[in-house]
């Protein structure tokens, strides 16, 4: 094998060695890259009279329980993930009654509609609005109870 021969497998090599590389961080989920989507904010507000507890979570994320009075809110944030799959599911409840369980941010739904997807808990059901103008359609989920 001649010595430029040797050269080039050496770079061959190298290359897909950093290919490989590349690739398993991008698909790592424990890691995290900061090759992301755009920044997302999330509000759930609670305009009912009653106590709205509500817990959100994500395949990856349990975010937390919250107990909503009147007026209050539970907002978060997180990055798109690469590969656009993001999806963030909440449970309602009032006291003992579940009100459902409902997808309150699904990159397939949501990517293009809002980058601050905002929630209206009503005597109803939620509605989900978004800052684009001109706005959307809003999303509507029916209380179950």
């Amino acid at each position: 094998m001649t010595n430029s021969s040797k050269t080039k497998l050496t770079y061959i090599f190298w290359f897909a060695i950093t290919i490989m590389v590349i690739i398993t961080l991008i698909c790592s989920e424990g890691y995290k890259i900061p090759i992301t989507g755009p920044l997302m904010k999330v509000e759930i507000k609670n305009n009912n009279t009653y106590i709205l507890d509500v817990h959100c979570k994500s395949a990856d994320d349990d975010i937390g329980s919250r107990a909503l009075k009147n007026g209050e809110s539970y907002r978060w944030q997180f990055y798109v993930n690469f590969f656009n799959s993001t999806l963030y599911f909440c449970e309602f409840h009032q006291g003992k009654v579940t009100k459902g369980v409902f997808d309150i941010y699904d990159a397939l739904r949501d990517f293009k509609r809002c980058t601050r997807c905002t929630w209206m808990a009503e005597t109803d059901g939620l509605y989900g609005f978004s800052e684009k103008k001109p706005p959307p359609a809003a999303v509507f989920y029916k209380w179950l109870k």
